[in-house]
């Protein structure tokens, strides 16, 4: 007698070709179209929506795996973080030649190469492996180093840091902020021309040969010549006084950010100051009030367009996230934020302000006790829904993953 063909679940939010590839594996495809109404907001109250509303559409559906994809970042770490949940057996499909796919290959979540859909059909035949035996504090430091090395930025840090909470994984709070120093973005030419599994190749004795969805890490990767070059690096700052930290991307080579404040309480009044020429040289954009709890964690894309639209390398400092095609310094994730009474919510208009990222410190031009005294940067409040409300009076910091406290 034929055992019936296993059942793998297909969450998704956009029309999807996955459905056709996982019949023509052999298994029975169970497409889980979730609801595109989700609370406004940043990235990480995004996140935390998608993996609510997937665990809730996969939990009786009696599936035997999940096969996820989506190009955007917090939908696919959303699905991840319900997966790990449920404890499925879980394939993921990200995009090809992004950040991304070099960050779950790493993490042993995506093939390197090969079917995805056929993969799961596997898994789900077999049992496994489940999501919780693959992470662990390798697969999640293979994770980090891949994703930075892919481009990936301070969004990255976040969804790991979630993912690694989920799953009951201590001390990677610690461990981004050694390797994420040390593991500079590659050249993009070299990363395009070469792929992702050439990346993770020159990653060396630094890549763990973990267990993935489709075998051992290593088995399936090339051998590569030539240095893939280094294009941006993710440094750590972080006040001496206060405690203050701030994650920098910024040129490989740069050695500091200075200049004067000029200091905003939304990303739109920062928008409409580029637009009218009120960025000058010697100016720091300092953006308050888009960190987890001022706007779930907000991806300054307005910002960027503008200040590329302007012709500007204008430095921003922010508690939010920089857009993903950013250009110049963008310091960001300032913690503690605006919201929660930060050092960032205490600076004002003309203060000197200075990021030494040599020495791994940020310099404010004012003493320490004035800046205590001040009251913090008025952060206004954001109406939403009762889950957006939820999310604002609990999140945690964005480096603790940016979840439900």
């Amino acid at each position: 007698m034929t055992p019936p063909a296993p059942v793998v679940g297909i969450p998704f939010f956009e029309p999807s070709a996955h459905p056709d590839a996982v019949l023509a594996a052999g298994a029975e495809p169970a497409p889980l179209r979730l609801a595109m109404a989700r609370p406004s907001g940043g990235v990480a109250l995004a996140r935390e929506w998608v993996a609510d509303a997937t665990e809730v559409s996969c939990a009786e559906a009696g599936l035997d795996a999940l096969l996820l994809a989506s190009e955007s970042p917090e939908e696919l770490f959303g699905m991840l973080l319900a997966a790990t949940r449920l404890d499925f057996p879980t394939v993921c499909a990200p995009p090809p030649g992004t950040p991304l796919s070099a960050t779950l290959a790493a993490l042993g979540l995506a093939p390197i190469s090969g079917d995805a859909a056929g993969v799961t059909k596997e898994l789900a035949s077999n049992g496994g492996p489940r999501v919780g035996e693959l992470l662990d504090n390798f697969s999640l430091a293979n994770a980090l180093r891949a994703g930075v090395a892919a481009g990936g930025g301070p969004e990255l840090l976040v969804h790991l840091s979630a993912l690694a909470r989920e799953a009951s994984v201590v001390g990677f709070s610690q461990m981004i902020r050694v390797l994420a120093p040390e593991t500079p973005a590659s050249d993009p030419s070299w990363t395009q021309e070469n792929g992702a599994p050439a990346l993770l190749t020159s990653l060396g004795e630094g890549l763990h040969d973990v267990p993935t969805v489709a075998g051992r890490l290593r088995e399936g990767l090339p051998s590569v010549s030539g240095a893939p070059g280094e294009h941006l690096r993710l440094i750590f700052a972080r006040a001496r006084a206060s405690g203050a930290e701030v994650v920098c991307r910024v040129p490989v080579g740069a050695r500091d950010v200075a200049g004067e404040c000029r200091v905003f309480g939304s990303e739109q009044e920062a928008v409409q100051a580029v637009r009218a020429g009120e960025a000058l040289d010697g100016t720091v954009l300092v953006v308050n009030g888009c960190g987890p709890r001022g706007g779930g964690l907000l991806r300054l894309g307005a910002l960027g367009t503008a200040l590329r639209e302007a012709g500007l390398q204008t430095p921003v400092v922010t508690d939010g996230l920089p857009p993903a095609d950013a250009t110049g310094t963008w310091a960001c994730l300032f913690a503690p934020e605006a919201a929660m009474g930060g050092v960032i919510g205490r600076l004002r208009d003309g203060d000197a302000l200075r990021l030494d990222l040599e020495g791994g410190l940020v310099r404010a031009g004012i003493q320490a006790g004035e800046l205590e005294a001040r009251e913090p940067f008025g952060v206004a409040e954001r109406s939403g829904s009762r889950y957006a409300a939820r999310y604002a009076r609990s999140a945690l910091p964005a480096l603790e993953g940016a979840g439900f406290g």
